[in-house]
């Protein structure tokens, strides 16, 4: 376990660097992922106005929230649930939810790991396919708390869209980012006519 601390250290003025360059490209990203982001907005909008026609006392949307899967980290495929709720959230029965990769965050992460890991290799010998994959989690982790902050923009951004379409909604909107079954933390609200 003392290697992986030395290997984490070793490496760790290179994820501070390659943090400060992404974040340096938050409105970029920001831009480049909007209309993926809305057109997946509008995919969950369009289940919950089909949802809500069906039922006359169909509960009001107040959640929209972002949730990293920790297993898309295994799988490699990357992926968030982009969802909508009412207020119970994850006992919504009629909640919807869409898989959306995030390309323009997690495009570069084989590259960095190729980078990271001839960084490594000038100090470390026999480096383990599991301590690889440890530092990759903290690349990943770094990379979600870029996501979280594109999100907040995006969805800022996207208020508009919500408050304009035929979605019954609460008065006020929370937008809500977390683990998937965890605590979602409060990103944005909104309060005005719906």
């Amino acid at each position: 376990m003392d290697r992986i601390k030395d290997l984490e250290e070793y490496i760790k003025e290179y994820r501070i660097n390659r943090f400060e360059n992404k974040r340096a490209y938050l409105s970029q990203y920001s831009s480049r992922l909007s209309s993926t982001f809305q057109s997946k907005l509008n995919v969950l909008i369009n289940e919950q106005v089909n949802k809500q026609k069906n039922k006359d006392n169909a509960d009001r949307i107040k959640l929209i929230y972002l949730c990293q899967l920790l297993s898309s980290s295994y799988t490699g495929s990357y992926e968030v649930i982009l969802g909508m709720s009412n207020s119970k959230l994850y006992l919504d029965e009629k909640k919807s939810q869409v898989y959306w990769y995030p390309e323009s965050i997690y495009e570069s992460i084989d590259k960095d790991m190729e980078e990271i890991e001839k960084i490594l290799r000038k100090k470390f010998i026999r480096l383990q396919d599991s301590e690889l994959f440890y530092i990759k989690q903290k690349l990943l982790y770094d990379d979600w708390k870029l996501l979280k902050k594109v999100f907040y923009f995006m969805s800022i951004q996207s208020v508009g869209l919500i408050l304009d379409s035929p979605l019954r909604k609460e008065n006020e909107l929370l937008f809500l980012c977390g683990n998937y079954m965890d605590n979602l933390k409060i990103i944005l609200h909104t309060r005005g006519e719906m």
